[in-house]
């Protein structure tokens, strides 16, 4: 009996507990409602008593801080006039509003919380000042806003009147969380603050509690936009393909429109200064400067960056700034490319008339992309006809002497005497006096002194074990009884087995399972043993034979490659040379659908042509299920030494699927395909530079020399630069440098950033235990605050790096806010649901049809596709005009009608008389007569 006295209870109190839902909101301190959802409220409204403030605060007091209003799933308490949730005078927020008790009809009754609960996360109230700065158009790149209520804000979306939409028209460049009460705002180039002039207002704000009204229906004015000024319609053409200088050259030309011939200046993204500091403007018209260096600077100084480009930025003509392209990206218009000046050292080698294969030359500024080094020798050689020239690197490059050529008929110095590095016919560089010595050439040795044998040099291809087993060396004195010594080593019988087919030929022939040379580069002969004894060769230096490279190796893979969207795949492996030389053959994939983008040596990237897919038009996946995928293949691939064929085992590299809908991905930024993410979306990016019909791969990003000290070691003061003792104004400095827009809107660089496959499904991530993603770290700067701050709740962070309040990516462990209608404030008198408003700070994902698109997309197919799609549509205006026919036939034939056409073929109707009969023999000699065409019987 005490026990069911115990348990009864027990069940009443465990009843009369109220719940509240675990959910953290974010407020103002004047907000006006606070939402409190749970059970167990049951009491009339004004006999509900609470618990309610922030730590180290008195408790608010019912109808005297605020209403209640019970609702079915909840209570409302609505701020009375003037109140605050918290005060947040001397405290830092966000501060945490704590329920801490819930009594019903008595203040003295029992609290039926169980535990304290924290209801929201407090901020101050934010609000906007008014300000009448002038901003033009497009001209001005930058507008401050100060307030209240921002410092310490995470995040902060505006609302402007007329609508501009963020991360489209402009970015929030500030770091947050904000450290005053002001936030900068830049605007993406080729947009504007207002499309006319007027004022610039900010109707709402929102620092993390939802947006607000600032001052009523009107909002709060931020600045006064007026028409760009005619010094403003500065610009700037891109000259890079027709001015190609040295790093030192004495002048450059910009030409444009616009400039003030009364004074103009410049402000380039590598920090270059004028005023005599590292350049004076020594002509000046309205469409054009010239620029002369000062001595002892350079156009770009950091020569490991070279070749590249001087970009210029911005152009003042007297009303300030204005940029001739995305300035807060750090891009313009490329006026120049820039090389470095070359340098060649002079050199001692001993060279062999014809025995000695290759010349190393070393120096400075020798180029590997943009360009190829000429050079002019004495006595004189050509390049093409007698050798070849390889880049090793920027100190170093490799002539080759061509097969049957010579170096020189005499022997003596072998001079350079001029260098072109630029490639244009005005980049030749005079070396100094009568040329540098690089090498001194010395008579063949005689056949006497090699055993009577004599090899022909030879720069013949050959894979290390793949397609040639076998290969020729010519020469003269060949002998039964000899043997030759190869540098690497292989060996006669182990490796290869050798036959003399006259004193002028031998074959070597490779063992099965054996290579020509464990790694790629030349095959030379060292040495010959003739009866016993042996001969260097060449000096010891050696013959070449051949020319080595690596055994291509195709690696299978399953990454998946979307019909037209990935722009660019990558094949992987190892042995791969160069983009001239490597040929590579795709299954299903059309071979004029594609081209080689860029190679290293264990990575082949292949761009998609514009207007084409992966798939031919008859393997189109447009109707076929979502899951549907055709395996892309490597049917051959060739590096250089002859077609290497898969065609019995293809090399599957990956799946081709269908496009993903849904996904703004797209090329059409100014700066698409230069091979830099210009979108802001990747930070880690291969790069490729297209000029002209070439493909050039560098390692990393091609970064600017950049401020740094490289262009004047003096010490810059504000606006200010000491040089000399002077102190030179700097009219091209700007404070705010590293605030940076990325120069296109997200999703419009696509290529460049990676494909549409570096836009990550989160929900099959999190379900693929192989993925390298990261789905749960606590590296988010507002990681352990008890709200979800990565993308699934407040947006702050990177998703999956505010684990311990979000949970894993796909396993949330937290309530939202607005999961369902009872949370919204729809008769809040504070906010307004205006889609022109509320869809300006939801990104270019909803706002994509405001994206200007400076690159159009591809509306036509190519020539091949066109011609596909013509023919098709022939075949099926053929096929539905004898369809027809045959239904009109069997119409008749149903109707019990004479068939049109079929008493033509009937010999009856060649008689004379349609009652007399003819043979098979007189219907086939009747002669052609003319006869008349009735609806039924014709004559063809």
């Amino acid at each position: 009996m005490f026990r069911a006295v115990i348990l009864c209870l027990s069940l009443a109190i465990a009843l009369a507990e109220v719940t509240v839902l675990s959910g953290v909101q974010t407020l103002y301190s004047r907000s006006p409602k606070l939402r409190i959802k749970g059970t167990g409220f049951d009491a009339d409204e004004h006999h509900i008593f609470m618990d309610l403030s922030a730590n180290g605060q008195d408790s608010l007091k019912l109808d005297k801080d605020y209403m209640i209003t019970k609702d079915d799933e909840g209570l409302i308490l609505k701020l009375l006039s003037s109140r605050k949730w918290v005060d947040l005078d001397n405290r830092k927020p966000p501060v945490a509003l704590v329920l801490r008790s819930v009594r019903l009809n008595s203040i003295d009754s029992d609290n039926l919380l169980p535990e304290p609960v924290i209801l929201a996360n407090v901020l101050r109230t934010p609000s906007v000042n008014d300000n009448d700065v002038i901003l033009y158009s497009s001209a001005s790149n930058e507008l401050r806003i100060n307030g209240s209520g921002l410092e310490g804000a995470k995040k902060v979306d505006l609302y402007f009147d007329p609508p501009i939409y963020k991360e489209v028209g402009y970015e929030v460049v500030s770091k947050f969380p904000l450290v005053k009460n002001e936030i900068v705002l830049r605007l993406r180039y080729g947009y504007t603050w207002r499309d006319e002039p007027g004022p610039l207002y900010v109707v709402g704000i929102d620092t993390g509690g939802g947006p607000v009204k600032t001052q009523g229906a009107d909002g709060v004015r931020v600045a006064e936009v007026q028409a760009d000024l005619d010094a403003h319609g500065v610009t700037v053409e891109d000259t890079y393909d027709e001015q190609v200088i040295y790093h030192d050259a004495p002048s450059i030309f910009i030409r444009g429109d616009g400039f003030n011939v009364a004074g103009t200046t410049f402000r380039f993204a590598n920090g270059l200064l004028g005023k005599g500091v590292n350049y004076t403007t020594t002509q000046l018209t309205e469409s054009g400067a010239t620029l002369r260096l000062t001595p002892g600077s350079h156009w770009r100084k950091n020569v490991e960056n070279l070749p590249a480009f001087l970009s210029l930025l911005a152009v003042n003509a007297g009303e300030g700034f204005v940029a001739v392209g995305p300035t807060n990206a750090k891009k313009g218009r490329d006026i120049a490319r820039v090389f470095e000046k070359p340098i060649v050292y002079s050199g001692n080698t001993k060279l062999f008339k014809t025995h000695s294969h290759e010349l190393h030359i070393y120096g400075e500024g020798f180029p590997r992309q943009m360009a190829k080094p000429k050079l002019l020798f004495s006595p004189e050689l050509k390049e093409g006809r007698d050798y070849e020239i390889y880049v090793m690197d920027r100190t170093e490059m490799i002539v080759t002497l061509k097969d049957g050529r010579k170096w020189s008929d005499e022997k003596g110095p072998l001079l350079l005497t001029k260098i072109n590095t630029r490639g244009d016919m005005d980049g030749w560089v005079d070396l100094p006096g009568d040329g540098v010595h690089v090498a001194e050439i010395i008579d063949d040795l005689e056949a006497e002194q090699t055993g009577g044998i004599s090899i022909n040099p030879s720069s013949n291809r050959i894979y290390q074990s793949m397609l040639q087993d076998s290969f020729t060396i010519t020469g003269s004195g060949f002998v039964s009884k000899m043997s030759l010594t190869f540098d690497p080593p292989i060996k006669e019988s182990i490796d290869y087995d050798m036959d003399i087919i006259s004193s002028t030929e031998i074959r070597l022939r490779l063992r099965r399972s054996k290579k020509w040379s464990p790694d790629a580069g030349a095959l030379i002969v060292k040495s010959c043993v003739v009866d016993f004894k042996t001969y260097p060769l060449a000096n010891g230096d050696g013959i070449r034979v051949a020319v080595v490279l690596a055994d291509p190796v195709i690696d299978g893979g399953k990454d998946t490659f979307h019909e037209t969207q990935s722009k660019v795949i990558a094949v992987y492996g190892h042995g791969f040379t160069n983009a001239a030389d490597i040929k590579i053959e795709l299954q299903p994939t059309r071979p004029e659908s594609y081209k080689i983008l860029g190679v290293t040596e264990d990575t082949i990237r292949i761009q998609l042509k514009e207007g084409y897919d992966w798939l031919p038009a008859h393997l189109n996946l447009d109707d076929a299920p979502d899951d549907s995928r055709i395996p892309l293949q490597v049917l051959s691939i060739d590096t250089g030494a002859g077609r290497i064929s898969f065609d019995n085992v293809p090399v599957a590299i990956g799946f081709i699927v269908k496009d993903r809908e849904g996904v703004i991905c797209d090329d059409s930024c100014e700066f698409a395909f230069d091979g830099v993410c210009d979108d802001g979306t990747n930070m880690e990016s291969y790069y490729y530079y297209e000029y002209g019909e070439e493909y050039y791969m560098y390692d990393g990003f091609y970064e600017d020399d950049d401020l740094g000290g490289y262009y004047n070691d003096e010490e810059r003061a504000g606006d200010f630069y000491y040089a000399d003792g002077e102190l030179i104004d700097d009219d091209y400095y700007m404070e705010t440098d590293e605030y940076q827009v990325s120069a296109c809107v997200e999703g419009t660089d696509c290529t460049d950033c990676g494909g549409v496959d570096a836009i990550i499904d989160w929900s099959e991530a999190a379900l693929d235990p192989e993925n390298d993603l990261n789905t749960c770290s606590n590296t988010c700067i507002y990681a352990r605050d008890g709200v979800c701050d990565d993308p699934r709740g407040a947006n702050y962070c990177k998703i999956g790096t505010d684990c311990q309040d979000c949970g894993p990516v796909g396993q949330d462990n937290f309530t939202k806010a607005d999961d369902d209608g009872w949370w919204d404030d729809d008769d809040d008198y504070w906010a307004f649901n205006d889609g022109n408003f509320l869809d300006q700070i939801k990104g270019p994902v909803v706002n994509s049809h405001k994206i200007k698109r400076t690159r159009p997309p591809v509306e036509s197919a190519g020539p091949a596709a066109m011609f596909l799609t013509v023919l098709e549509g022939m075949v099926y205006t053929i096929g539905s005009i004898f369809a027809a026919i045959g239904c009109y036939l069997v119409y008749r034939w149903y109707q019990g009608y004479s068939l049109p056409f079929m008493n033509v073929f009937s010999p009856e109707n060649m008689s004379p008389s349609r009652n007399t009969s003819m043979s098979q023999r007189e219907f086939d000699m009747a002669p052609t007569k003319r006869m008349p065409i009735t609806p039924d019987v014709i004559r063809t």
